[in-house]
């Protein structure tokens, strides 16, 4: 299925031959489960308890992947989801949104446009829905706002609306869905619980979590004067890093252009007649290198940009007063902490292991820490003190000790915590996954 649920892209060419895009018809089975989501919903169920149906049904979503909440409910402000698809009534609308590129991480972010600058076209033939039944939906949508709004939805509302510490971070490490809060005190997988189609049912309470995390970091950031060297030397390392895949990317396309002018070179020559049973030996050796570094090509991403240099004093910055918030006590103090966090870390993976959640801490932090300890390891091996773990980390695989940059460059930008048991406070050391 191409295109939006519930509808067929129909191939049509024109005179030219050139294919003609934007013709759909209804998928009829497809329609079908659309009215059952707005009935249901209509009649009270949430978009949780439809997505669980569906999967327990076995019923396909779009792109023929589980339901979830959000793909039921989607967002009434931009129009996305099953049940603000404004196709499903007869309206097509373009431009409802604009994508542009955010200059410091490379990706691209969506931009909401005004109303004014919506293209809408009304296309009765590709209706599915009854008016009647989607003005009650609107209407059981609207409800549920004020509701929420109100803090009438339910009685633990207040609570759950404030963020906490590490909202938006936590991803389960069996599915890759977000780790959310699931009770006024607990956090746990939310696709476990909404779709029903992940195994994670371990759960950790929020306060335990943020204990560990910001425990183990407290541990390490006790001198933040430490880390100003590690900051600068980690925007080096990252760049360097990019650099390398930047030049790998263009010597395979650089490559890939010479093949192609060499393809054409010995096709040019058969045509004139040199024809020698050597060329076809170089032909497949051609066309096979060609094909692989057109794979390489089509399976590699586009390195970030560079890191400008003034992001060592923001790393730096950001660090100290990381450390600084987390000596300090709740409030404005534990507030300061989050934002720092969000400027560091990019997610926190939850992985059961034995009965337990291990803790993988991912992004420029991670990487900050692991090239604090690397060099921590090398001034002790220089003074004859390493131990036997230190030792290891310190060697290849035959045994000789990693220098200086390699060490950095080895070791995966990541750190991991172990929660076990409330009482095992030595659980919250960090230990770098090599």
């Amino acid at each position: 299925m191409n295109g939006t649920y519930g509808y067929d892209v129909v191939k049509k060419f024109d005179e030219k031959g050139e294919p003609i895009r934007g013709d759909r018809s209804i998928n009829q089975a497809e329609a079908e489960i659309v009215r059952r989501i707005f009935r249901e919903y209509v009649a009270g169920a949430s978009p949780k308890q439809i997505a669980v149906r569906l999967n327990r049904d076995g019923i396909a979503g779009p792109a023929a992947r589980d339901w979830g909440f959000t793909t039921i409910y989607g967002s009434p402000k931009r129009g996305n989801g099953i049940l603000n698809n404004e196709m499903y009534i007869g309206r097509i609308v373009w431009n409802r949104q604009r994508f542009i590129k955010d200059p410091d991480s490379g990706k691209r972010v969506s931009r909401l446009n005004s109303r004014e600058e919506w293209i809408i076209q009304e296309a009765p033939e590709l209706r599915i829905v009854e008016q009647e039944l989607w003005d009650a939906a609107k209407v059981r949508q609207q409800t549920v706002k004020q509701n929420t709004e109100t803090g009438e939805a339910n009685g633990i509302w207040e609570r759950r609306r404030a963020r906490y510490l590490l909202s938006g971070l936590t991803r389960c490490g069996v599915c890759g869905g977000g780790y959310s809060m699931i009770s006024a005190t607990h956090v746990g997988c939310s696709t476990a619980r909404n779709k029903g189609t992940c195994s994670n049912r371990l759960a950790i309470k929020r306060a335990d979590l943020e204990e560990r995390v910001l425990g183990a970091l407290k541990s390490k950031l006790m001198d933040p004067a430490l880390f100003q060297e590690f900051c600068d030397e980690f925007t080096r390392e990252m760049n360097r890093l990019r650099m390398e895949g930047r030049a790998s990317l263009e010597a395979a396309r650089t490559e890939l252009g010479r093949i192609d002018k060499q393809i054409k070179s010995t096709v040019d020559a058969i045509a004139d007649g040199m024809y020698h049973p050597s060329m076809k030996a170089k032909m497949d050796g051609l066309e096979a290198r060609k094909a692989q570094l057109k794979a390489e090509l089509a399976h590699a991403e586009e390195p970030p940009p560079l890191l400008h240099p003034k992001m060592a004093g923001f790393y730096r910055e950001q660090v100290t007063g990381l450390a600084a918030a987390l000596r300090g006590d709740e409030g404005e103090s534990r507030t300061e902490a989050a934002e720092r966090l969000r400027s560091l870390v990019s997610k926190i993976v939850l992985t059961p292991a034995d009965g337990k959640l291990t803790i993988d801490v991912h992004g420029d932090l991670a990487g900050i820490l692991t090239i604090a300890q690397a060099n921590a390891l090398s001034r002790e091996v220089s003074d004859g003190t390493d131990t036997r773990d230190q030792l290891r980390i310190r060697q290849n695989s035959n045994g000789r000790p990693r220098e200086g940059a390699a060490v950095v460059a080895e070791l995966a930008k990541q750190v991991k915590l172990v929660a076990g048991a409330r009482n095992h406070r030595d659980r919250h050391s960090l230990v770098v996954i090599i």
